[in-house]
């Protein structure tokens, strides 16, 4: 099961909340344009607030493979609880990848798991998550799978930059994954929308803004792990209401339901959309 901690950042500060004494990995995605010693060359193109930059440093994030599965209410008593995504090939990266998912109408999932092992991920499993109005719901889930190791595809013409080992930092022939909707954040959700209780778990409902299209995916890897307040492990379900992109739903269980969840801020995501079609 992915698990992670509560984690928020400032300019030079990054705080984890209830970290314990374990060890953390953590990730850091960037525009690229903050003054680094270590950028000597590459392209940069700004379009009002939008940048696109291209190094020998930052690596860009590509499309690794994508797919789709079903999850849901088949009919009385029949229901696929969980879905799976298998890569075509092991993604070789030491840190996890970024899974994005989206859905064409409602989805509710919950419980992300990453398949493989540091070096060899292979795929992911997502649970489906039944309460409220997504009880009776049969979705099929999209997804894509981004990888920062750019791949060997070679076209008729394009850009490839390699840094000065001679590693591979931008292929232009890969299917760049670009950000839409916003920088990243982490505390962009607030309490809004109906709580659902199921038997004795009250589950808070939290929304955020979304871009108002189904064509964007969000990042489930970071948002969809458990989290453990010490005490209980708790899922964070997300997704979106059916006919309704224009903010991104979930949910956050207390088990003892006299008392409100604590959230589901401090966990990054973004939305994304591949620059191709899958």
């Amino acid at each position: 099961m992915s698990s992670g901690v509560e984690a928020w950042w400032s300019p030079g500060t990054l705080h984890l909340r209830r970290a314990q004494s374990l060890k953390w990995t953590v990730k850091v995605l960037s525009y690229g344009d903050a003054p680094d010693a270590t950028t000597k060359y590459g392209i940069r193109a700004r379009n009002d607030n939008n940048l696109v930059q291209i190094d020998n440093v930052n690596k860009v994030m590509s499309v690794a493979g994508s797919g789709s599965f079903q999850i849901g209410r088949r009919g009385p008593g029949d229901y696929i609880t969980t879905g799976r995504g298998n890569f075509p090939a092991p993604i070789t990266t030491i840190e996890e990848p970024y899974v994005f998912l989206r859905s064409d109408t409602g989805m509710m999932v919950c419980k992300y798991r990453v398949l493989g092992s540091p070096g060899a991920w292979t795929g992911f499993t997502v649970d489906g998550w039944f309460g409220g109005s997504f009880a009776n719901l049969l979705y099929t889930v999209h997804w894509m799978v981004g990888s920062a190791t750019p791949s060997g595809a070679e076209g008729d013409y394009g850009i490839r930059i390699r840094n000065g080992s001679g590693e591979r930092t931008f292929n232009s022939n890969d299917n760049l994954i670009l950000l839409s909707g916003g920088a990243p954040s982490s505390d962009r959700f607030s309490v809004a929308g109906s709580d659902v209780v199921i038997g004795s778990v009250l589950w808070s409902s939290f929304q955020m803004p979304w871009t108002g299209s189904a064509n964007d995916y969000f990042l489930a890897s970071t948002l969809l792990s458990t989290f453990d307040d010490g005490a209980n492990v708790y899922d964070n379900p997300a997704g979106f209401l059916v006919g309704n992109r224009n903010v991104l739903q979930a949910y956050s269980g207390s088990y003892t339901s006299s008392t409100n969840a604590s959230g589901v801020n401090g966990r990054t995501l973004f939305a994304g959309r591949p620059m191709r079609p899958l």
